[in-house]
């Protein structure tokens, strides 16, 4: 069973409301068009996982941790028995080709190496043997689980095939670890696991402030062009429908992934929406979706998580003039 959620890096909601708000730079579009493919690539994952069964296994999906002094990031980490498997996943495409430790894509060669990072993340999960309190001993297992069925690998040794797998044969893959059972020694190992769980670390770049436009926008076309009643917004552009209230907390979220050394205030939020909506319309909405850490003239705010629909979720959104509306 999926043990967590998968859900977008606050790196990529990040990069996603400076493209809504924002002409991206050609570095701010590549990386974007990186972690998106990343963020499809382990969807794609995940959905096999769904279509061979995980009933019997404790999975992790998305999750950061620190084990002693080293922080991790994994795709996802397989727990059954008293054994672990660390799959990275990736969402390549091309020809490619892992020869000498060096991997290259039509003949030219890039930095980044997969079966080096995946093994530097089970050695350091080894520690946890140590120092990770767990009192019983477990293994290891690592591999590199390549999701594109347009990626093609031409590897050089045996020893490194072992650490790979294909799109082509990932489902029979999954079908073999399928077949293991988690009990008792899997379950204390998943609490091992949980206690060295950490929120996502990643320090998002500083964004200026002149760039930003500022306004309500439509969550479907991302067209700025919408009128306004007095419960919704609407789109003119292709005539979807959101709730003033929906509005508001789209733009605490953006601010919040935007600007994350700033406090939260009331005239932030006012300013981001382009002084379209009510003050105290966005001060209600505020104390109701958002924790206050300041009291004062300038009231600061917090959120419990930059995922707005997990956020909604968490709060209790429930509109009457949105009534199709699923968080």
């Amino acid at each position: 069973m999926f043990l967590t959620d998968r859900k977008k890096s606050k790196e990529l909601n990040f990069y996603e409301v400076l493209e809504r708000r924002t002409a991206l730079g050609e570095g701010e579009r590549k990386t974007l068009k990186i972690l998106r493919q990343g963020f499809e690539g382990e969807q794609s994952y995940d959905r096999l996982w769904d279509e061979v069964g995980h009933d019997h296994l404790l999975i992790f999906r998305d999750i950061w941790m620190k084990v002693e002094n080293a922080t991790l990031q994994i795709d996802a980490l397989i727990v059954y028995g008293d054994r672990l498997i660390v799959n990275e996943i990736k969402n390549y495409s091309g020809m490619y080709q892992y020869a000498d430790g060096s991997w290259s894509v039509n003949s030219f060669q890039i930095s980044e190496d997969p079966v080096a990072q995946v093994s530097r993340t089970a050695g350091k999960l080894i520690r946890l043997k140590y120092g990770g309190g767990h009192g019983h001993p477990f293994e290891v297992d690592r591999k590199v689980a390549f999701v594109n069925p347009n990626f093609n690998l031409t590897v050089d040794t045996e020893e490194s095939k072992n650490h790979i797998i294909t799109r082509p044969m990932l489902k029979y893959y999954m079908r073999d670890v399928a077949r293991r059972r988690s009990g008792a020694d899997a379950s204390a190992l998943s609490d091992t696991i949980r206690n060295c769980i950490i929120e996502d670390p990643m320090a998002l770049p500083e964004v200026d402030v002149a760039r930003i436009r500022t306004g309500l926008y439509c969550g479907r076309c991302g067209s700025f062009k919408l009128t306004l009643d007095r419960y919704r917004s609407h789109c003119t552009s292709c005539g979807h429908q959101e709730t003033i209230e929906y509005q508001i907390v789209k733009a605490i979220v953006d601010y919040a992934l935007l600007f994350p050394q700033h406090p939260i205030e009331k005239s932030s939020v006012v300013w981001l929406t382009g002084n379209q909506l009510n003050s105290r319309t966005i001060e209600f909405n505020m104390n109701k979706y958002c924790s206050l850490v300041r009291r004062g003239r300038h009231s600061a705010y917090v959120i419990d998580t930059s995922d707005i629909n997990e956020l909604l979720k968490i709060k209790g959104y429930n509109s009457k003039y949105e009534k199709k509306k699923k968080v």
